[in-house]
């Protein structure tokens, strides 16, 4: 039970110090193994579809892919981890919920990178509410696109200081001010790690400079006082693990998935507003419709 507090201790004074909390040896090697190979096998069809999704440009190769939705994949150690879960209590308050899964893979041979931006693009709150697991399917470091991450960026920081309305990317006069005080790290976080991120925190996808694609899966939690408007599509036989979980409330669609759901097809699109969607009005892609140049981020002098 100590070692258990210790860890929480630890986790909580990271997370409100720098906006994130990496936490070591909680995630089976087995379960990522297992996801990791079925998400290279559904890669290249993903590459091949005309609705493949680039983050930041097309030239950066950084894509989104939905991770498999169907039972077997579902390990609860990845979707809902229980370590995870009471850190983000003791943040956003009990049974959080679960309304949004991706995916974010550096493929090998990109060019640039990603712009310095916070995933927050609307205005938002200025204490934690939504949150975001990251699970590194392997062992990653600069080498092969570990993200950077830009410590304490969670504080101090509004819509205001974005460059376009519907996004949120940083304007280069912020983010360069920012770094005279404290740099952006690309951390090396071992294989079996997760880290719990407060969304306003700014980071960006960098190069995989290696042959061998680089896949986090990203997992959004919100308080139930929030109320997302984001939901899960999941078949019948995963929605029946995923509500057994204790520990969360998974949000899903009225109606359950066939069991043999195209789940690359199902391309969820993130609200991080409390208002419905208005799906008569203009709809502004988040990040993929503009490339970053160096103007968009920051380089050691």
């Amino acid at each position: 039970m100590a070692r258990c507090g210790n860890i929480l201790a630890l986790g909580l004074t990271q997370f409100h110090k720098n906006g994130i909390a990496i936490i070591e040896n909680v995630v089976a090697h087995s379960s990522l193994d297992h996801i990791r190979r079925r998400m290279l096998k559904d890669l290249p069809r993903n590459l091949a579809s005309p609705e493949v999704h680039y983050n930041h440009g097309k030239t950066h190769r950084n894509v989104s892919q939905t991770p498999p939705l169907l039972a077997d994949y579902l390990h609860e150690d990845i979707w809902a981890n229980r370590v995870a879960v009471t850190l983000m209590e003791h943040i956003i308050g009990p049974k959080p919920q679960l309304s949004f899964a991706t995916s974010n893979i550096a493929v090998p041979g990109g060019q640039g990178r990603q712009a310095v931006h916070s995933d927050y693009y609307c205005d938002h709150h200025n204490f934690p509410v939504v949150l975001e697991v990251c699970v590194f399917l392997d062992t990653v470091d600069r080498n092969n696109g570990s993200t950077e991450i830009w410590p304490g960026t969670h504080h101090g920081y509004t819509k205001e200081h974005h460059t376009f309305a519907d996004m949120g990317w940083i304007r280069k006069s912020v983010f360069e001010k920012r770094a005279q005080i404290c740099p952006p790290i690309q951390p090396v976080i071992p294989k079996g790690s997760l880290c719990v991120r407060d969304l306003r925190m700014w980071h960006a996808g960098m190069p995989n400079y290696t042959t061998v694609p680089r896949i986090m899966l990203g997992f959004i939690f919100s308080p139930k006082w929030f109320g997302s408007r984001m939901r899960l599509k999941l078949p019948g036989a995963a929605r029946t693990i995923a509500e057994s979980w204790k520990q969360v409330e998974v949000l899903c669609e009225a109606e359950s998935a066939k069991d043999d759901m195209d789940y690359l097809n199902f391309a969820q699109e993130m609200n991080l507003t409390q208002k419905e969607r208005d799906w008569e009005g203009k709809y502004v892609p988040k990040h993929g419709c503009i490339s970053a140049g160096p103007d968009d981020y920051w380089e050691p002098a």
